[in-house]
């Protein structure tokens, strides 16, 4: 066998990956060249200025009427404590009406069923939230008070033991006296899964009350007469 037919074979051989390459290389050429990153498209960013709208804005005022979502505010005592056409601000109580009558604006029952599950939110987010100031027992002796903040009110009173479950969810809402508005940092059903852990509060605070205060039997006379 020659020379010449052993060499041919191999000078193919070398050509053949040199020709894939340059096919390789001129794909991902004209592939760089059409890709575009999703960071780099043009776009409208929020608040800043764009000439492609008449006012300038490249953000765009919402639909008349549009409400964001999760604040729709269709049930009004749900979301304000008041009743239906009442103010949802704070209202001052009146000193000269009963403690019934002192806040005619409050809702006096709940929104919704109350179960074991809601109470029990409740004192959880009344032990974080509630217990420094007005205490565990509800007598307005929490840790700060003791401490030399100024003393809170007590649930125990009878004039918030006969105060409308709306009155407490204001006073959470917006604060009242001394106490700062709570709205921030708790839920709407978180407050009143509070306010009815207070009422659960004020009940057994009232139950232990009238039992400590209540006199002790008297003895039962000895069975028997003289011998």
């Amino acid at each position: 066998m020659s020379s010449r037919s052993v060499n041919r074979p191999t000078a193919n051989r070398g050509a053949i990956p040199k020709v894939l390459l340059l096919g390789f290389a001129v794909l991902s050429l004209f592939a760089t060249g059409c890709r575009r990153d999703m960071q780099d498209q043009p776009k409208m960013k929020p608040f800043r200025s764009s000439s492609f709208f008449r006012d300038g804005l490249s953000g765009r005022q919402p639909v008349s009427g549009t409400v964001a979502r999760g604040y729709l505010r269709e049930d009004t005592a749900l979301f304000t404590g008041k009743k239906s056409g009442a103010s949802a601000t704070t209202a001052t109580p009146s000193t000269t009406a009963s403690a019934q009558n002192a806040y005619p604006d409050d809702v006096d029952t709940f929104p919704f069923a109350v179960n074991q599950d809601i109470v029990k939110r409740g004192q959880e987010r009344y032990n974080i939230f509630c217990s420094v100031c007005h205490g565990k027992t509800g007598n307005g002796d929490g840790m700060i008070v003791r401490r030399g903040y100024r003393r809170a009110a007590s649930f125990n009173d009878d004039r918030l033991r006969q105060a409308p479950v709306g009155h407490f969810f204001d006073a959470i809402t917006n604060g009242w006296g001394a106490m700062p508005a709570y709205a921030p940092q708790i839920p709407v059903q978180d407050r009143w899964a509070i306010i009815a852990y207070i009422r659960a509060l004020q009940l057994s605070q009232q139950t232990a009350a009238a039992a400590t205060s209540s006199p002790a039997p008297s003895p039962s006379p000895t069975a028997g007469g003289h011998r």
